[in-house]
C-alpha cells in the first residue's frame, strides 16, 4: 500500500501554478509533517482561481458519522501563505477563504519558509489535537438535533436540527428568539441540555462537556443535512 504523502504538489495538475518558494514551503511543511497517520484527517495544497496566495489545508472527518465507508466532514483547516506570512485558521466549507474575524486559535507568522512551514505544521496539529465531542438531544427515544464541538472551547463544528422530530412548538420558539442563521438554520447553542454525548477524538481531559449530560459509547441514526 502506497504511504500517504501529506501536502504533495501535484506537477501534472495544470490547474496550479506554483512559485520556487511556494514549493519549498510545502516541502518543508511535508517534513514537518511526516510522522503524521492519516485516518480521518488529509492534507492538501493547491491555488484557488485568482489568488495570490497558496493554500495548504486539512479536511477532518468523522468516519463512523454515516454509513459505513463514508464519512461526515466536520471542519477543514488551512493556512494562506502570501510572500513571507502565514495565515491560518477555519476554512469556509466551500470557498476556501480565511474568517473575517480570526478565531481565538488563529495561526499569524512571518519569517522564512522552513520557519513558517514549522510553525504551520505546529499550528495544523494543535489543532487537531483539540478534543471533540458529539452532543445529541432526544424526543420520545428519537434524535432530532446534534451538534459537534470543540470540547475545549464549545465551539460549533457541523450540526443538524429536524423540525419533524423536534419537540412541538421549539422551532418556532427558537426562531423568535434568534437562534437561526441564514434561510432557517437552527443553532443548537439554542437548545436546552442535550440528551447525551459522544467523546470523538482528543483528550477530553484538556475540555470539559456540557454539565449534566450523559455520556454514551454508541450512537443512532443522525439524519442530515449537516451545516454549520
Amino acid at each position: 500500500m502506497r504511504k500517504y504523502t501529506w501536502f504533495e504538489v501535484d506537477d501534472l495538475d495544470d490547474d496550479f501554478e506554483f512559485t520556487d518558494a511556494e514549493r519549498d514551503f510545502a516541502a518543508a511543511l511535508r517534513r514537518h509533517c511526516t510522522a503524521w497517520a492519516p485516518g480521518d484527517i488529509t492534507g492538501e495544497v493547491g491555488r484557488p482561481e485568482d489568488w495570490e496566495s497558496l493554500l495548504a489545508y486539512v479536511s477532518l472527518s468523522d468516519r463512523g458519522a454515516v454509513e459505513p465507508r463514508q464519512h461526515l466532514s466536520l471542519i477543514n483547516l488551512g493556512v494562506h501563505l502570501v510572500g513571507d506570512r502565514v495565515r491560518g485558521d477555519r476554512l469556509h466549507s466551500q470557498l476556501y477563504t480565511l474568517p473575517d474575524q480570526p478565531s481565538a486559535w488563529a495561526l499569524d507568522a512571518t519569517g522564512p519558509a522552513d520557519q513558517l512551514a514549522q510553525a504551520a505544521a505546529d499550528w495544523f496539529r494543535a489543532v487537531l489535537d483539540k478534543p471533540i465531542v458529539l452532543y445529541v438531544w432526544l424526543h420520545e427515544g428519537y434524535a432530532y438535533a446534534a451538534r459537534y464541538a470543540f470540547a475545549d472551547s464549545g465551539e460549533t463544528l457541523c450540526q443538524i436540527y429536524a423540525k419533524t422530530r423536534a419537540p412541538e412548538g421549539q422551532f418556532e420558539a427558537l426562531t423568535a428568539a434568534g437562534h437561526v442563521h441564514g434561510r432557517g438554520w437552527i443553532q443548537t447553542i439554542g437548545l436546552p441540555t442535550p440528551s447525551l454525548y459522544l467523546r470523538i477524538r482528543g483528550d477530553l481531559d484538556k475540555g470539559s462537556v456540557i454539565p449534566g449530560v450523559r455520556a454514551t459509547t454508541k450512537r443512532g441514526p443522525l439524519q442530515g443535512p449537516w451545516y454549520e
